[in-house]
C-alpha cells in the first residue's frame, strides 16, 4: 500500500467516518454475508485518477478478503470488479448475467 494518502490525519478521519456509516463489509453484504468491514476502499483508484480524499460514497467499507480480492483483478488483471455470486433468492448479482439481461428484456416497454 503506498504511504501517502493514507499516513495522514485527515484520511484517517475520512476512514474512521466511512466505517462508522458502513461498519459491515458492502460485498459481504450483497450475499446477506456479514462480516466487520476492517479496510476503506476507493471505488476509483488514486492510481487510475480519483481523488485522494472522496466524498465518502465514492468509498467502499470491505473486509480484508474483499479487498484483496477487488484489488487483485482491478490492478493486477486489468479487469473491472463485478460481483459474482448470487443473493439470498438465487438471483445472480452481476448485472450483465444472461439471466438479469434476459430479465431487463421483458420489463422493456414495447
Amino acid at each position: 500500500m503506498s504511504k501517502w494518502p493514507y499516513n495522514t490525519q485527515r484520511w484517517q478521519r475520512l476512514r474512521r467516518q466511512k466505517l462508522r456509516e458502513n461498519p459491515l463489509c458492502e460485498l459481504c453484504l450483497k450475499i446477506e454475508r456479514l462480516e466487520p468491514a476492517t479496510v476503506v476502499d476507493h471505488l476509483v483508484a488514486i492510481k487510475a485518477g480519483g481523488e485522494p480524499f472522496p466524498p465518502i460514497y465514492a468509498l467502499l467499507s470491505l473486509c480484508e478478503s474483499c479487498h484483496n480480492t477487488k484489488t487483485r483483478v482491478v490492478e493486477q488483471l486489468g479487469r473491472e470488479f463485478v460481483v459474482r455470486g448470487c443473493d439470498i433468492d438465487g438471483m445472480p448479482l452481476d448485472p450483465d448475467h444472461p439471466w438479469n439481461r434476459e430479465r431487463r428484456g421483458r420489463d422493456q416497454p414495447e
